[in-house]
């Protein structure tokens, strides 16, 4: 009797046992659930970063104007810097030049006495080649890199894709017997002895024939010669993408003074001139890239 009893009771807890088996234990359901939507959310935030990340890197990749406005340097030194790479990155051309003198003051001596005293030279025909001169071809570029030196102060201003940078230089003046190379000291388009004592020795000239006759004068030999520059200004338009100059213009002011012997061939009368010039004008002059 005990053994037919004993696996009556092992059938039945085999039974039980396959039952519990085969039904989920209590809250295994709703683990799963949540492990599963953990997993969804973690997926969700992953690719929110890297779609986050994504949008970072193109704004860096393409940044603002405000951004570039940022970058853009506003110390004197720094723009400074900020020309000189701009004008390695390029190639310049002047394509056009303009020097006006706008006072021209002057008077001859002979024997010691002022025979004219400041005539109206403009309209001269002579001198007006020296000290009215125009030219709208495009030749090679004179531009240098500026020195820190030279510049009196600078400015910078950015709109749109454009940096606008307005540097002004410092006055110089040249002693006699000194030649300057082009591009001294920052000023473009520079006066030097080649251009100086033509026109002085034309002023000196409209001068004495203005006392004498034209053909009473043998020759006319420049004494002292001494030239200034000063105001200059480059007004520069650089590309902010790029960096590289889309536009220059440069202005100043020119001045000369100078003395010239002027040798009158008079007949039993031989006698000498000294012509005193004093010049005073503007220069300006217009770049663009090759």
């Amino acid at each position: 009797m005990r053994k037919p009893l004993a696996c009556l009771l092992a059938l039945a807890f085999m039974a039980a046992f396959a039952a519990c088996k085969g039904e989920p234990a209590p809250g295994a359901a709703t683990a799963g659930a949540a492990i599963e939507e953990t997993t969804i959310e973690a997926t969700a935030i992953e690719e929110m970063t890297v779609d986050s990340a994504a949008r970072i890197t193109t704004a860096q990749a393409a940044p603002t104007g405000e951004a570039e406005s940022r970058a853009v340097p506003t110390d004197t030194a720094g723009i400074i810097r900020y020309y000189n790479e701009a004008l390695g990155k390029t190639p310049m051309r002047r394509t056009y030049y303009k020097r006006t003198m706008t006072k021209i003051t002057g008077f001859a001596k002979a024997l010691g006495i002022t025979i004219l005293d400041e005539p109206d030279l403009q309209d001269n025909p002579d001198v007006m080649p020296y000290v009215h001169y125009e030219d709208k071809a495009s030749v090679p570029g004179d531009l240098v890199a500026l020195e820190a030196g030279w510049v009196k102060d600078a400015s910078i201003g950015v709109s749109g894709d454009t940096a606008t940078l307005t540097v002004t230089m410092r006055d110089y003046a040249i002693e006699p017997g000194f030649d300057p190379r082009p591009g001294l000291r920052g000023y473009v388009s520079t006066l030097d002895r080649a251009t100086v004592e033509p026109l002085v020795v034309e002023v000196s000239m409209a001068l004495a024939a203005a006392v004498i006759s034209p053909n009473a004068l043998k020759e006319v030999n420049v004494t002292y010669s001494s030239y200034g520059q000063s105001n200059g200004k480059y007004v520069v338009a650089v590309d902010t993408a790029t960096g590289r100059i889309k536009g220059l213009t440069f202005t100043g002011t020119q001045s000369v003074e100078g003395n010239a012997k002027c040798v009158i061939n008079i007949p039993l009368i031989p006698a000498s001139a000294n012509a005193f010039v004093t010049l005073r004008g503007s220069l300006e002059a217009v770049y663009a890239p090759e």
